[in-house]
């Protein structure tokens, strides 16, 4: 899912702007806004989520691209004692929507964009389509120092999924998180030790001697039932 403003402005050939779909109906470009890649059925990514969020406000610094629009709360080490200050966390399927937008290369801040007008010359970039403009105007409105520079940035925004789950007939099943193949669900978290993911030589040794022995110990407990039964009724006889 991706939404590329840095391709907005393309004209027809009179100047009239430019609408394209594909089969579904779906926007794919449109002169005021865009690329557009839509996906159906989205397979989720996974992130520790303790159920707070952080947001990229239009007053802050750009210190890491893509910017995280809503920072996810939460990691692995959010258990026992630290769940009082920071919240247990929990591993979250987030669909995430990315995209280019933006911004102010010199003050490296992202930028308000005057859209819409009634008229042309008022700078709004639906009807001139004047990035320069459109963004002084924007950051005029809101009363924030424009450079007159921009550039465009990659963006991140997460969505948790709290709904439209499959049916069970298309649940999980283990080997879907439990593999070593790098298409496993949870392949990008990697900071825990995950069973059938994981190799340690060490915990597969072990894991191994426990099954022999568990092996050993059941032939001995049926070796022995059977003697003891023996003799039980050669007592009785």
């Amino acid at each position: 899912m991706w939404w590329d403003w840095t391709t907005a402005g393309r004209l027809g050939e009179h100047g009239e702007q430019i609408h394209e779909a594909d089969a579904d109906g779906n926007h794919n470009y449109l002169s005021i806004k865009g690329t557009f890649v839509w996906d159906q059925n989205v397979r989720p990514e996974y992130f520790w989520f303790n159920g707070l969020a952080d947001h990229f406000l239009i007053t802050d610094t750009i210190k890491e691209i893509p910017i995280q629009m809503n920072k996810l709360d939460g990691a692995y080490s959010d258990k026992g004692a630290n769940c009082k200050t920071s919240g247990c966390s929990k591993i979250w399927p987030v669909k995430v929507h990315r995209g280019k937008q933006p911004y102010d290369v010199i003050n490296n801040r992202l930028v308000q964009v005057k859209t819409f007008s009634k008229v042309k010359g008022e700078g709004a970039y639906w009807m001139d389509f004047d990035w320069n403009a459109a963004i002084k105007a924007g950051m005029e409105y809101v009363g924030l120092p424009y450079s007159g520079e921009y550039g465009f940035v990659e963006t991140e925004m997460y969505w948790p999924l709290n709904h439209q789950v499959s049916p069970a007939s298309q649940s999980l099943r283990c080997v879907d998180c439990h593999t070593r193949n790098e298409e496993g669900r949870l392949s990008s978290l990697n900071d825990f030790y995950l069973p059938g993911r994981d190799f340690n030589a060490w915990i597969d040794n072990i894991g191994i001697v426990l099954i022999i022995l568990s092996f050993i110990g059941v032939i001995v407990h049926g070796a022995l039932r059977i003697i003891l039964r023996k003799n039980c009724l050669h007592d009785k006889n």
